[in-house]
Parts: C-alpha cells; sequence; structure tokens
C-alpha cells in the first residue's frame, strides 16, 4: 500500500518538480479538491513561519511560490469545473513610481494569489494615479505598494492623497513593504501598514479581509 501523498509536506520541501504528478495523484485517489487546495494552503503557512524564524529565506520563499503555482495549475481547473473556487478579496499591487524592482512584490502575489485572492499586478514604476484607478476599476480591497528604494517611499504618501481627495480613503487598506520600511512609514505617509517581511505582509492582508467576513 502507498503511503499517503501530503502535498503540504511536499510544498515545505520545495518539491517543485515533482508536485504536478503528486496532485495528479491525489486526485486519482479520490481526495476531494478543496481538501487538496487546504493541504496546499497549509504548506504555504509553514514556508512563512520558517521564513519568519530564519530557517529560510527569500530564495525558498521564491521557490515555494513557485511550487505551489506548479500545483495550482493542475488543480485550479478542477476547482473551477465544480464550482468550488471562491475568491478571498481583491488585491492591487505593484512597485511604486521610480521603483523598477519587483522580486519581493512578485512573492507576495503569487503567495496572495495562491491562498485564494485576486491579483491585479500593475508591475513596476507605477504612478499613485493608477494605484488608484485600479483599485477603483476592479473595486479591490487592498492596495499592495511595493518601494524597495528608500527614496521612493515617500511617493506612497501621494497614494493616500488621492484615495482622500476621491473620497476612497475608507474604501481600501493600503499597505507599503520594501526591505527598508519601517513601522515609522504608517505615522509618515498615512498607510495602514508598513512591513519589510514579505510573509508578514501576506499575514496582514489576509487578517485584513478576514475581519471583514
Amino acid at each position: 500500500m502507498s503511503a499517503p501523498i501530503d502535498l503540504a509536506q511536499a510544498l515545505v520541501d520545495l518539491r517543485y518538480t515533482e508536485i504536478p504528478d503528486l496532485v495528479r495523484a491525489a486526485l486519482r485517489s479520490e481526495i476531494p479538491p478543496l481538501k487538496l487546495l487546504e493541504d496546499l494552503k497549509a504548506g504555504l503557512d509553514v514556508v512563512g513561519e520558517k521564513y519568519h524564524n530564519r530557517e529560510y529565506f527569500l530564495s525558498e520563499l521564491y521557490m515555494a511560490s513557485e511550487t505551489m503555482k506548479a500545483a495550482l495549475d493542475v488543480l485550479t481547473p478542477i476547482l473551477s469545473g465544480e464550482g468550488v473556487a471562491r475568491s478571498e478579496g481583491t488585491v492591487v499591487i505593484g512597485s511604486i513610481e521610480g521603483d523598477i524592482h519587483d522580486f519581493g512584490k512578485s512573492i507576495v502575489a503569487s503567495f496572495l494569489e495562491a491562498s485564494g485572492f485576486k491579483i491585479h499586478d500593475l508591475g513596476v514604476d507605477v504612478s499613485p494615479v493608477r494605484f488608484v484607478d485600479e483599485a477603483q476599476r476592479v473595486k479591490a480591497d487592498v492596495i499592495g505598494v511595493s518601494a524597495l528604494l528608500s527614496s521612493t517611499q515617500p511617493t506612497v504618501g501621494e497614494i493616500v492623497k488621492e484615495l482622500k481627495a476621491r473620497g476612497l480613503r475608507e474604501r481600501f487598506r493600503v499597505i507599503l513593504g520594501g526591505t527598508g520600511v519601517t513601522k515609522r512609514v504608517e505615522e509618515m505617509y498615512g498607510v495602514d501598514a508598513g512591513v519589510n517581511d514579505a510573509s508578514e505582509g501576506v499575514r496582514i492582508i489576509k487578517s485584513w479581509l478576514t475581519e471583514k467576513e
């Protein structure tokens, strides 16, 4: 008798090349697709904990997001076909104007998408007005802003000003992330949260959307 398939552990072990076949094998074993999705999400939570505890680093975090994508390539069509896929919320994300770095942003976007969020990734060098326009257009819940360069961080304040000018400040949560970001940005620029840890950013966004339920 074959050993049970542990997708959560496979994700934690970063078994990128194997995980599509592991998902297919689990489906053939008649394990409900939604249960497989929950197992994968549990694996992501463990990866986040390991990163927070400095057992994993950015390279492992990136590899975990790629492993999750590979699993979802197999699982998502089945979930959609059964009508069980649901959105946890909508996030507009991008790197602020003047910043062309996207590594950390892409990791956060991947983790959120894997957790069931709808992600609208605007890319890099995104103007404050475009952030707000897109958030309105897609009826987002959260605006996620990446600013790796400390010189670009103040521009996030322009997003907050634009939201206020349109009477939308209470409609959207705004989170700023980047290696040089500290909690001080919340007071300095009026954002709802500032983080320099990708897994912490994901946790905060999840907590915000849980509050709304």
